[in-house]
C-alpha cells in the first residue's frame, strides 16, 4: 500500500480516528493524576471525610481496575470488535466519571473509580490495536507511536 495514493477521505478518516484515539491517552493520565488534587477536598469533614486508609482505597481502585481491564480488554475486543469496544469504553468513561463527580459517599466513589480503571485499562490495549488496523501501512508505526507517546506524557 506504500506505493498507492491515499484518498483525501481516507486521510481525513485516519486523522479523525487518531485525534479521537489520543483522548484515550489523555484520559489515562487525567484519571490517574486528577485524584491527587481532589484528595484534600474529599478528606474534608464536610465532604467524604476520608481517612488515610480510605484515601488509599480511592486512589488504588482505579489502578486495580486498570490492571484487570488491560488483561481482559484485548480478549473482549477480539470477541466483539475493537470499534464497538471503544464505544462501550467511552460510555463507561463518561458514566464512571459522572459517578465520581457526584459520589455522595466513599462507598460510591470507590466502585466508580474501579469502573473508570476498567475503562482505562481496556482503552490502553484496544486503542493502539485499532489504530494499527485502520492506519495505512506506511504510517502505521508513526500513528501507534504517537498514541503511546501521548500515554507517557
Amino acid at each position: 500500500m506504500s506505493g498507492e495514493q491515499i484518498s483525501p477521505e481516507a486521510k481525513s478518516f485516519v486523522r479523525t480516528v487518531m485525534i479521537t484515539a489520543t483522548f484515550g491517552g489523555l484520559l489515562f493520565g487525567y484519571d490517574t493524576g486528577v485524584v491527587n488534587g481532589a484528595l484534600p477536598f474529599m478528606a474534608a469533614e464536610d465532604q467524604l471525610n476520608l481517612t488515610p486508609q480510605l484515601e488509599g482505597f480511592v486512589v488504588s481502585a482505579l489502578l486495580v481496575g486498570a490492571a484487570i481491564g488491560s488483561v481482559t480488554g484485548g480478549r473482549i475486543a477480539d470477541a466483539m470488535g475493537r470499534r464497538k469496544m471503544i464505544l462501550i469504553l467511552a460510555v463507561i468513561f463518561f458514566g464512571a466519571a459522572m459517578g465520581c463527580t457526584l459520589a455522595p459517599s466513599v462507598h460510591v466513589m470507590i466502585p466508580c473509580r474501579f469502573l473508570l480503571g476498567l475503562a482505562v485499562g481496556g482503552a490502553s490495549v484496544t486503542v493502539p490495536v485499532y489504530l494499527a488496523e485502520v492506519s495505512p501501512a506506511d504510517r502505521r508505526g508513526r500513528m501507534v507511536t504517537r498514541h503511546f507517546y501521548s500515554l507517557c506524557r
